[in-house]
């Protein structure tokens, strides 16, 4: 859904990614800094520093989206570095969800009574819908259902959704959220997928 509006405003990005792009930086190292931030912010959720989380994530979603655009801006869009961003996504998006479930299972963020110490099992359905969504989209693509973007927990939402959730000292509820959509996502792609290609 995001990826629409993405395109829409790669004139406000431009500007920004002009800046990246003389400081001599590659594409791949920008990717590599988002992974960093990715890191620290999967760190400061096991250390139950919500807030602190939520502000290093969206950094992290910042070089998520720069990496792409200073690439296009050198005219340096490779396979391998398409092939690198989704790597480090898929790392940063085990790692995040792993960090919470530390800090949930070590009561470092609170958790509603009404989850009965369940949080974790909501963690790890985070983990699973965010990887499927991604998976259904590269399988079917592959199998020819051609662009395959249909949901609405892509992963530019979920990374929105979390760091929200985060500064608002509200994470769990915002696993749960992810957890549900992302997973109603990737069953929304194979319906979709079944259609084009059967």
């Amino acid at each position: 859904m995001l990826s629409r509006v993405r395109e829409r405003v790669k004139d406000l990005i431009a500007p920004v990614a002009q800046l990246f792009a003389r400081s001599g930086l590659s594409p791949n190292a920008l990717t590599l800094l988002g992974l960093v931030f990715g890191i620290i912010a999967a760190l400061l959720f096991a250390l139950g520093e919500q807030l602190l989380a939520g502000m290093v994530l969206l950094v992290a979603g910042f070089f998520d989206i720069i990496d792409g655009a200073v690439a296009r801006l050198l005219q340096k869009e490779t396979a391998f570095g398409g092939v690198l961003d989704s790597v480090v996504d898929r790392y940063v998006d085990f790692l995040l969800y792993a960090g919470i479930i530390y800090a949930l299972i070590h009561h470092r963020i609170a958790e509603p009574e009404i989850m009965l110490g369940w949080g974790w099992l909501w963690g790890l359905l985070a983990i699973a819908g965010s990887f499927m969504v991604s998976y259904t989209r590269a399988r079917a693509e592959a199998a020819g259902s051609g662009r395959l973007d249909v949901g609405f927990a892509e992963r530019a939402e979920r990374l929105i959704i979390l760091a929200i959730g985060a500064l608002l000292s509200l994470t769990l509820y915002a696993v749960v959220i992810i957890a549900v959509i992302a997973n109603l996502t990737a069953v929304q792609r194979m319906l979709v997928t079944r259609q084009r290609l059967h």
